[in-house]
């Protein structure tokens, strides 16, 4: 029995000496870090001119900060609008009076049916505020990230980027090869949106998003960001009639829409984009200048 027990010893520390750096991988990960600017704001809050709203294709549009404006982006990867309203009722009290909310509206905010990256919100919400919560999921997600299977691939997900074979590059075929993988899989979040009726509920969560902003004297506007030719050329017309301009016409919300997303001072410029769909930095630090002259002009700001 003695010799079992020191075995189950010698085992249990190996597993755990060989589990320690994995479990700081994850933990120093980009993904796993990717609400760090969000949490930073909750732990020193100051008062902001403008929030943005939104998922990935937010979070790497907006920085006002050269424009003079106080500004937290509450963009995540992934994020659906019901956790965009959760974290804007979190965090409007912040908005300095008039202040300006943007909802980013993408090629998939009607087919979002699910939360896949709940970790993200763990730290920056009440857990009352998480769906589905689990407990389980909690500690592994906080404590031992190296054991949580989503976290874990996330990571190195991230950091397998850079051995992705050509075709699979975000610049490969002018960027059509990336386009048309993207759309492939929104369009599958679409057909399954259609049959589990989440668009509903989405166009019922956008509108509820614009009537806590009005009622809370906030200014508040939709808009889409800019994309690259090779992307656009997927997300045609009557791709986007389809997947988004309908239910934002049966909405009939009064508020403004800024569409840039065939901008031509972007559009076939690859100069400004990480990829396809999403604007680097100096394509950010273009845009919202962009905007903030357009808020500016509609009295806004």
């Amino acid at each position: 029995m003695g010799r079992f027990f020191i075995k189950l010893t010698i085992i249990i520390t190996v597993v755990f000496l060989l589990f320690m750096p994995v479990n700081e991988f994850v933990k120093n990960s980009h993904d796993y870090n990717i609400n760090h600017q969000i949490l930073a704001f909750k732990k020193h809050p100051y008062q902001v001119d403008i929030i943005n709203l939104g998922a990935s294709h937010s979070m790497h549009a907006y920085y006002f900060k050269h424009t003079g404006l106080s500004h937290v982006d509450l963009a995540l990867p992934a994020q659906t609008i019901q956790y965009d309203f959760k974290l804007l009722k979190e965090y409007g009290k912040y908005l300095k009076p008039g202040g300006v909310v943007i909802v980013s509206i993408t090629q998939g905010t009607f087919a979002s049916s699910e939360t896949k990256r709940i970790g993200n919100y763990y730290e920056l919400l009440d857990l009352n505020e998480i769906e589905p919560f689990s407990l389980v999921d909690y500690y592994s997600y906080m404590y031992l990230p190296g054991s949580h299977s989503g976290s874990f691939n996330s990571a190195l997900s991230h950091e397998l980027k850079k051995f992705k074979w050509n075709s699979h590059q975000p610049w490969a075929n002018n960027g059509l090869n990336y386009s048309g993988r993207k759309f492939k899989k929104i369009e599958a979040s679409y057909k399954e949106a259609v049959e589990n009726k989440s668009i509903e509920r989405n166009m019922k969560q956008l509108r509820e998003i614009v009537d806590y902003c009005n009622e809370k004297g906030y200014r508040v506007v939709l808009t889409m960001e800019p994309v690259h030719q090779s992307y656009h050329e997927y997300f045609n017309e009557e791709v986007m009639n389809r997947l988004v301009f309908q239910y934002l016409q049966d909405l009939k919300l009064e508020v403004p829409f800024l569409n840039y997303m065939g901008d031509t001072r972007f559009v076939d410029n690859k100069e400004y984009f990480l990829d396809p769909d999403h604007l680097n930095r100096e394509g950010r630090k273009m845009f919202s200048w962009i905007v903030f002259y357009d808020l500016k002009k509609m009295g806004y700001l």
